[in-house]
């Protein structure tokens, strides 16, 4: 009898031990990606992305323990199961049939880099080799970008970053982090220059494909992370210094969001009206600045409506990214979308839609938008949007605001139905379950 007490007991604490305890999640990264991911002579994981995780970890509530192999041993762990997260990827078709990709931490740049004194005048003009990571993916891209090139790859980053700093080599290829804000990149190595940026792309957490409740998990820790903590961790990494040029520009931006919401408050505490984030054309706006602070929950960036600026050719497939951005909006609390302008800030203008458009001009595009909002998020959401064209930097941007809806808004999409938020600085999807559970809470005051 008391050998069965004994027994049962055991049970019930090992069950709870096992029911209670932390999950713990494993990470695997890339070992030789300096500054992004690499395993130090005591075998700890340094890096940016570590340090990302590691404060991912206590704001999703979980244990990681972080697992350091090559590029493709990493991605084929995931696979396996051996792993639950790859730290950070590029996206790529490919990719994509085996993996679920989340969206971005950091966004980068690939540059070319030459020795000072190298002066080619056009991209076949290159008499040396170009050396980079080994790396299929990259070395493809750059053979498609520099004609006539020869690219020899290194193992690993201490090999290249060694020739480099004995200045052995006429010209290399690295990603360099694209910070925005208050941060700028590094300069280049002693002894080179910034050539020429092949491609910006951003770092993503992927996971095995199907695994949506990993997925989840990685949304619920990323958006509890907020812009201090970013720049918290950022000023570790010498990577990353501070920008003094926009300092100024950044306090007066910061100043006039402390007094916007004070004048906010006021307006909530005297008309007891239920928090929303109003977004409208107000005269005399200095874009250029709020563009200079960088994409946010309230501000998003789009390179363009239809034009695709990789293939260099209308892209249909572009124009839903502009209806999930704008349907993410009203389904938080509002915000303002520029079309027009890059990840980076760059105004590149909306020329190239016009070209694609039947009326090759500004009441042409506002058409063709309208069009849009009205076949895929249905005509009654005009109520909460308005889309103007203005100039900036002598190039005309579309600047969409977008207040929060009084009511759910779904995307319809071959016949089924999609339903997005605004979440660090992204449009999010959700699931039906998380889209009842959303909007039970967002719209419980209607």
């Amino acid at each position: 009898m008391i050998k069965r007490f004994f027994l049962l007991l055991f049970c019930i604490i090992y069950l709870g031990l096992n029911i209670y305890a932390t999950p713990t999640i494993k990470v695997a990264h890339p070992k030789d990606y300096y500054p992004y991911s690499a395993v130090d002579e005591s075998g700890e994981s340094v890096g940016i992305l570590i340090d990302w995780w590691n404060l991912w970890a206590q704001k999703a509530g979980v244990d990681i323990v972080f697992v350091g192999d090559t590029r493709e041993n990493c991605v084929q762990k995931i696979i396996a199961g051996e792993a639950d997260i790859l730290a950070g990827f590029y996206y790529n078709e490919k990719r994509s049939q085996q993996l679920d990709f989340a969206d971005y931490i950091m966004r980068t740049k690939t540059v070319l880099f030459l020795k000072k004194g190298n002066e080619p005048k056009n991209n076949s003009n290159f008499a040396f080799p170009i050396y980079v990571v080994d790396n299929p993916s990259l070395m493809t891209n750059i053979e498609s970008q520099v004609a006539s090139i020869q690219v020899n790859g290194e193992e690993t980053y201490e090999s290249l970053a060694e020739k480099v700093k004995a200045k052995r080599i006429e010209a290399f290829i690295y990603d360099l982090p694209n910070p925005i804000s208050k941060f700028k990149s590094v300069d280049a190595a002693e002894g080179y220059y910034e050539y020429r940026i092949l491609k910006y792309d951003k770092l993503r957490p992927a996971v095995k494909k199907g695994n949506r409740e990993m997925l989840d998990l990685i949304i619920k820790g990323s958006t509890k992370i907020n812009d201090a903590e970013l720049v918290e961790l950022a000023e570790k990494w010498p990577v990353f210094k501070k920008d003094r040029i926009r300092l100024q520009m950044v306090l007066l931006f910061l100043s006039l969001i402390v007094l916007m919401a004070l004048i906010f408050a006021y307006v909530l505490q005297h008309q007891k009206k239920k928090r929303k984030v109003v977004t409208k054309m107000v005269d005399g706006t200095d874009w250029q600045i709020i563009i200079e602070k960088g994409e946010n929950d309230f501000i998003e960036f789009k390179s363009s409506m239809r034009w695709d600026y990789r293939e260099e050719k209308p892209n249909k497939a572009l124009e839903q990214v502009i209806v999930k951005t704008i349907s993410a909006f009203l389904n938080t609390k509002g915000g303002m979308l520029f079309i027009g302008v890059d990840d980076d800030g760059n105004t590149l203008g909306l020329e190239n839609d016009y070209n694609t458009l039947k009326k090759k001009n500004q009441d042409g595009f506002l058409l063709a938008l309208t069009g849009l909002i009205n076949q895929n998020l249905g005509k009654p959401v005009h109520t909460f949007v308005t889309s103007n064209i203005i100039s900036i930097n002598d190039k005309d941007v579309c600047i969409v605001s977008v207040e929060r809806s009084n009511t759910p808004v779904f995307i319809g999409k071959n016949g089924k139905e999609e339903f997005y938020i605004r979440a660090s600085a992204s449009s999010q999807p959700m699931s039906m379950r998380e889209a009842f559970d959303y909007i039970k809470t967002h719209w419980s005051e209607n």
